[in-house]
């Protein structure tokens, strides 16, 4: 019990300080801000979802203490609560007994693809959680994008170095107002990778470290997002030509479901090319494209949503060799 609670105490100190440490301003700092959500998922993954859960509420009260409630509420929204309920999903089992001989194994309660579904749904919600919370003070979203646009558009007039410089002749308070409509999209998408990421890694090191059932997930080969997935897509970019508000939110949702989609066709690309000779080559070449443009990305997007529709040919991973 003391050794699960020193954990709790470990991750939850160590989330809180990445959580913190992007305000150094260096680029290891911003690097290690990424993986902000590990320890909690290392946690909650090798120790039991109640470790993770303590450990979600140390770092919100360590925030809480070292900077403001306010923030701290920030940190739970947008770190703490994400990274323990995704290594809770995952971590899930369920009992089923084989066809053949009436064994009963465990398997994980939920598929991969159904795990992403979660990570977009909390990548969404994660993005909208600073404009509630505005909107909860002025009283109505409009309102606060109006009051950060206006507080943006110094700084946007400085780093164009005048109003005159600024694309497409707009005023600064114009191309404020922009980005602070596109800032939760992009939050949201990137939130999708981020938190794929850290989840993946997280079951890395727990299944290396003998917390966790060394059995690991073929994602090339099973990575599907369910057909719901496409219809909450469409739904949402429908959504978003109803107007300001709607739009503000559908869009968000749009972004988390795309990047969705876009993991989802690179998992189907890596599972086709699983065979092919110049695989190591084709990939590098794809991911150094998508790093100069990121235009692959929604050519792998448009992939994950055909394979969930009509399902595509992916190679399983060859069974390991005899010794």
């Amino acid at each position: 019990m003391l050794f699960k609670l020193a954990i709790a105490i470990g991750a939850g100190l160590a989330s809180a300080l990445l959580f913190f440490i992007p305000v150094k301003g260096t680029t290891i700092a911003m690097v290690l801000a990424l993986v902000g959500p590990l320890p909690i998922m290392i946690a909650a993954l090798g120790f039991g979802t109640a470790v993770g859960f303590a450990a979600a509420c140390v770092g919100t009260i360590a925030i809480s203490i070292a900077l403001h409630p306010l923030i701290s509420l920030f940190f739970a929204l947008s770190l703490g609560i994400p990274a323990f309920w995704l290594a809770h999903v995952a971590a899930r089992r369920r009992i089923v007994s084989l066809p053949d001989s009436g064994d009963e194994i465990e398997v994980p309660a939920y598929s991969s693809g159904q795990i992403l579904t979660w990570i977009a749904v909390m990548a969404a919600l994660t993005a909208l959680v600073p404009i509630a919370v505005l909107a909860a003070r002025d009283g109505a979203i409009a309102t606060s994008i109006d009051d950060l646009a206006r507080q943006l558009a110094p700084v946007v007039r400085r780093l164009f170095g005048g109003e005159s410089n600024i694309p497409n002749s707009m005023s600064a308070r114009e191309f404020s107002r922009l980005l602070v409509l596109a800032m939760p999209a992009l939050i949201a998408a990137w939130g999708v990778i981020t938190l794929s990421f850290n989840l993946w890694l997280a079951g890395k090191i727990a299944r290396i470290s003998g917390l966790m059932p060394a059995v690991e997930t073929d994602l090339p080969y099973r990575l599907r997002l369910s057909r719901d997935c496409v219809w909450i897509l469409g739904a949402a970019i429908v959504a978003s030509t109803l107007g300001e508000t709607p739009r503000f939110i559908a869009s968000t949702m749009v972004a988390a479901f795309a990047t969705a989609f876009s993991l989802h066709g690179l998992a189907v690309i890596h599972g086709y090319l699983r065979n092919n000779m110049l695989r190591t080559g084709l990939l590098c070449g794809l991911y150094v494209l998508i790093f100069m443009t990121a235009w692959p990305l929604l050519l792998a997007g448009a992939i994950g949503l055909l394979d969930s529709l009509v399902p595509l040919k992916r190679h399983p991973q060859p069974p390991p060799a005899a010794v």
